[in-house]
């Protein structure tokens, strides 16, 4: 098992404080309010709380936090500008959950400008607005930044479809006694590519186990609902892996689709929940056409992060082999080749088509075929 990222598993949950009152109270955007309780059971570790000035210059212009440990995504908070100019170094913004309930709070240790395109630009490298992120930072953050670290009034339980958090997926690990722990991101349900990648991770002599960690938190229009990806995995799992050789958690973040710098910042948060190794397929964090499909491969060779990157190409079903293979192995051609992705299958089931057993299971198809199964 993996050492959490900077040394230490951070925990930000404290007893809960009845001192707040006054009008320094904030409901976070849902960016900011998943952050925060990434931040406090320690997935976002070694952070204690929302990046500062000198963080967020340090991590958009060299990847990295200011003590050089390689950061790729700034975690940032930002406020209206009315509490924002009540604000005083020293004071305790009180965070309210979106169905209103004080959650925790912010001590201020740094009020700062926050120039919205700058980050955007260096680290989506784009201000098309068509990019999700691009557009929530440009219309949903504002200029006020606030950092200090947080405070958190026990282990949030929110509707998190049965998360498990860094300590609980480390102590499953312990009982195992995994030593090899292949890390796999996603966010759609499972097709038989994903099945292939992760059962020849699980062939590997240095793998005692998988940790399937899909992304539900918050996605874009047009991607799938979150129950519909956990029950699809669900059914992969319960069908065609070995229980033992499985850890499965939904993980409730905003997804950051910035290609590579997403892809090294998916990594370490795994890292963080024990694993060692992280498989980077095609295209992973990707949007659109904003970022090279192989660009993710590439920055784990700029960056060691204290994990081994399991690489793999675009994997295929191929008529003539009669399974899944991918260009380092199939001999066979294009006409040969039936190409899986989920723009694809998204259009059978748009167009109401059966979707055959070769691109998905049976049985994950079956969650798929619903009426209401996209955002």
């Amino acid at each position: 098992m993996n050492t959490p990222y900077g040394g230490k598993l951070i925990n930000r949950f404290v007893t809960k404080k009845e001192e707040y009152q006054g009008d320094l109270i904030e409901t976070p955007f849902i960016d900011f309010y998943l952050d925060s309780i990434k931040i406090s059971e320690g997935a976002y570790s070694p952070l204690e709380g929302f990046n500062y000035a000198n963080d967020i210059d340090s991590i958009i212009n060299q990847n990295m936090l200011p003590n050089g440990l390689p950061w790729t995504i700034p975690i940032v908070f930002t406020t209206s500008e009315i509490i924002w100019k009540k604000l005083k170094e020293g004071d305790d913004l009180f965070l309210r959950k979106p169905n209103g309930g004080i959650y925790g709070y912010l001590n201020v240790e740094e009020k700062y400008f926050f120039d919205k395109k700058d980050v955007a630009l260096k680290v989506y490298g784009t201000l098309d607005e068509s990019h999700p992120n691009v557009n929530d930072i440009l219309h949903n953050y504002t200029n006020y930044g606030v950092a200090g670290k947080l405070h958190l009034f026990g282990e949030i339980k929110h509707e998190n479809f049965g998360e498990l958090n860094p300590t609980e997926v480390r102590n499953i690990i312990k009982e195992r006694n995994w030593k090899g722990i292949a890390a796999y991101q996603a966010r759609n349900p499972p097709h038989v590519a994903h099945e292939y990648l992760q059962k020849t991770t699980l062939e590997m002599p240095d793998i005692d186990g998988l940790f399937i960690h899909i992304v539900v938190g918050r996605l874009k229009k047009g991607d799938y609902k979150p129950n519909v990806i956990i029950e699809a995995y669900k059914r992969l799992i319960e069908n065609y892996h070995k229980p033992e050789k499985v850890i499965f958690s939904p993980l409730n973040i905003t997804m950051r689709y910035g290609g590579p710098k997403a892809a090294l910042f998916l990594a370490i948060i795994r890292r963080n929940y024990g694993a060692t190794h992280y498989i980077i397929g095609r295209d992973q964090a990707g949007v659109g056409k904003f970022y090279d499909p192989y660009a993710a491969h590439q920055i784990f060779d700029k960056f060691d992060i204290g994990m081994k990157a399991l690489k793999f190409t675009e994997t295929f079903y191929c008529r003539k082999c009669n399974s899944i293979t991918s260009d380092k192995v199939c001999p066979h051609g294009n006409d040969d080749r039936l190409i899986i992705s989920q723009t694809k299958i998204r259009d059978m089931l748009i167009k109401k088509e059966k979707i055959p057993a070769e691109i998905i299971r049976p049985e994950v198809a079956e969650v798929l075929y619903g009426d209401d199964v996209l955002l």
